[in-house]
């Protein structure tokens, strides 16, 4: 029976493929032979595929999935670059340093690091420093930034506040560019820059940045629940906890 079937379908395939085409019409018979059923036959299916390139492409572009915010706002994930987690050791390196000036109140080390140190101010940073003793665990993850050699850092820390014992999470945000000796600077005045502000507003739109931060939202609601100091805290710099 088997044998039967596989020699009609075969028979069927050779008379459709492998002998002349008769077509009927008014008063005469054309005959189309293999070769040009064939040359028919390819080109439709490259006119179909050069159709769907044409056309289709710009439509898988616009169907990236989606997720939906902290706010309830859908996020799109259309063409977005995820991060890259501790991959740039000198990048973590820089991060360390920078926030070990910070609570070090250390002004001149800070001017080096920055693109503008009169931001910066003595009296501001050691009111910081009564507050958060130091900074440690740094996680940093990283995107790519306008230009060569540019980062856009999210560095994830457990912060160490006076007369707390839990270290809740913070996270700080660096656009770092490279320096004239191979470093990095921090590019503290990017928010006046509106090409790089634009960018960075995008990426802040970025599904796993959203992830990020309502991880940290999330570590930080459950750590103050467990620790009254750390809501006492919160509640002292105007941090509202649900």
């Amino acid at each position: 029976m088997q044998d039967n079937l596989w020699t009609r379908w075969n028979r069927k395939f050779d008379k459709i493929h492998l002998e002349d085409t008769e077509i009927k019409t008014s008063g005469e018979a054309v005959y189309i032979n293999p070769t040009v059923k064939l040359i028919v036959a390819w080109a439709i299916f490259l006119v179909a595929l050069l159709l769907f390139l044409i056309i289709g492409k710009p439509f898988a572009k616009q169907g990236g999935q989606s997720s939906v915010g902290a706010d309830g706002t859908i996020i799109s994930n259309e063409e977005y670059t995820p991060f890259e987690r501790n991959e740039h050791p000198e990048i973590n390196s820089f991060v360390e340093n920078y926030l070990n000036a910070l609570t070090s109140a250390d002004i001149n080390v800070i001017s080096t690091m920055v693109v503008d140190p009169a931001q910066f101010n003595v009296e501001a940073m050691q009111k910081k420093k009564e507050l958060v003793l130091n900074y440690s665990n740094v996680d940093c993850y990283t995107k790519p930034g306008l230009t060569e050699g540019s980062y856009v850092v999210y560095a994830l820390v457990n912060t160490q506040i006076v007369g707390v014992e839990i270290q809740p999470l913070s996270l700080h945000q660096f656009y770092l560019i490279p320096n004239e000796y191979g470093g990095f600077l921090q590019y503290n005045t990017a928010s006046t820059d509106p090409e790089i502000d634009a960018y960075i507003n995008k990426i802040e739109r970025d599904p796993d940045v959203v992830e990020l931060y309502e991880r940290v939202d999330e570590n930080n609601i459950e750590s103050a629940k467990q620790d009254d100091a750390l809501r006492l805290f919160y509640e002292s710099i105007n941090v509202q906890i649900e």
